[in-house]
């Protein structure tokens, strides 16, 4: 029975490594934004070395090869880091892709590397100390008196995992958004799910597999997200853009409008001819965070339209008493705040179409918007800004 359950799990273990190799190769740097791609790619590096560890510490179990007690120490460590790099790799993943940005500041960088500084320390130290692990004299596993504070310190990336994505399925307008966060919220509770059945499981591991699973929600997830969103700035691209508003303009009305708005940044050449085309990309991802921010409050639609053009999408509550200027005030008031401490102050001008009329094409309020916006920028051009 022994030599059956070894060599279906060699194949389940050979499998898994073959389709990281396979998500890596097809995993390319425009499916999302640096940051996000980054910590997908040290998820699956970091699984992949699970899989090695877990392979030897399995063929240890079952006598197939026989380690060493110094040596089986070590493998004890590098297995429970493995873990919680796991869980700290999908935590910095889901911070990145959805721009948390109270953990991006300088602060939040700090704290954000608590749990995984603490978990390390707590590993490493227990190769002597047993605080967390120890070895017997037979070569059996004991944990420690720490092993459970150091799981539920390791286990909070995933408890805020799961808490941003109950928020945002219920705060998202869009069903998309709200899929892809359940995505996330099921990839948490898979991963509690296999943790509890591992526990009852004495000479083999089956976390590789929840880890495996949680990469491939993870990859189809950015597959369909690569269709309707803007790898660099993580906002709606142009084709959800023209999708969103083909369906919302047909629904508008003199007591229902829409504002419309088309925007493009002050100075970005300028940005990009001075600073390089990095500081601009830089730029780019700061004005869209700094709009997807303001029209987060006012409930709206934002999207990136193409180079360094934006779109916004705004139904005001009260729209007799609506100010469309107060939008763009708001917008370019947070886009200073994102831009504070560069050598650019960033600002973006717009131009904006009230929307009440469902005969009128989607190209018609495009125009209407751009030939403010083109009004608007001339205005600057006289007044010497440069562009």
């Amino acid at each position: 029975m022994n030599r059956d359950v070894i060599i279906a799990f060699g194949v389940f273990q050979f499998t898994f490594l073959l389709l990281d190799i396979y998500i890596l190769l097809k995993t390319s740097r425009d499916i999302a934004r640096k940051g996000a791609y980054t910590w997908f790619k040290v998820l699956i590096f970091t699984h992949i070395f699970y899989l090695i560890l877990n392979s030897i510490w399995t063929m240890n179990e079952y006598d197939i090869i026989k380690i060493g007690r110094p040596l089986f120490i070590v493998l004890c460590a590098a297995s429970l880091w493995t873990v919680t790099n796991c869980a700290t790799s999908f935590f910095m993943f889901v911070v990145e892709k959805l721009q948390v940005r109270y953990l991006m500041s300088g602060v939040g960088r700090v704290i954000r590397q608590i749990p995984a500084f603490l978990t390390t320390v707590l590993i490493i130290s227990s190769v002597w100390t047993g605080w967390v692990f120890g070895v017997s004299e037979e070569g059996y596993l004991l944990h420690g008196v720490l092993y459970l504070p150091m799981m539920i310190v390791s286990s909070l990336y995933l408890i805020f995992v799961a808490a941003i994505a109950l928020f945002n399925i219920f705060r998202e307008r869009t069903a998309f958004l709200r899929r892809a966060n359940g995505a996330l919220l099921a990839s948490v509770l898979l991963i509690i799910l296999f943790i509890a059945v591992d526990d009852l499981i004495s000479k083999a591991s089956i976390l590789p597999a929840a880890v495996f699973a949680v990469i491939i929600i993870i990859f189809i997830t950015m597959q369909e997200s690569n269709i309707n969103t803007d790898a660099l700035t993580g906002m709606n691209n142009r084709r959800k853009a023209e999708e969103f508003l083909t369906e919302t303009l047909a629904g508008v009305s003199e007591t229902d409008p829409v504002y419309l708005y088309l925007g493009d940044m002050d100075g970005f050449k300028t940005i990009n001819d001075t600073y390089g085309h990095i500081e601009g990309d830089e730029a780019l991802i700061l004005c869209g965070r700094a709009i997807r921010h303001t029209i987060a409050q006012t409930d709206g639609f934002a999207a990136r339209f193409g180079g360094d053009e934006f779109l916004i999408v705004w139904q005001p509550k009260k729209s007799k008493n609506a100010d469309p200027e107060s939008l763009i005030l708001e917008v370019n008031g947070q886009m200073e705040r994102e831009s504070e401490g560069k050598p650019y102050k960033l600002r973006i001008s717009m131009g904006y179409v009230r929307c009440a009329d469902p005969k009128l094409q989607l190209s018609d309020y495009l125009a209407k918007a751009d030939e403010m916006l083109y009004r608007k920028k001339a205005e600057i051009h006289n007044g010497n800004s440069t562009d």
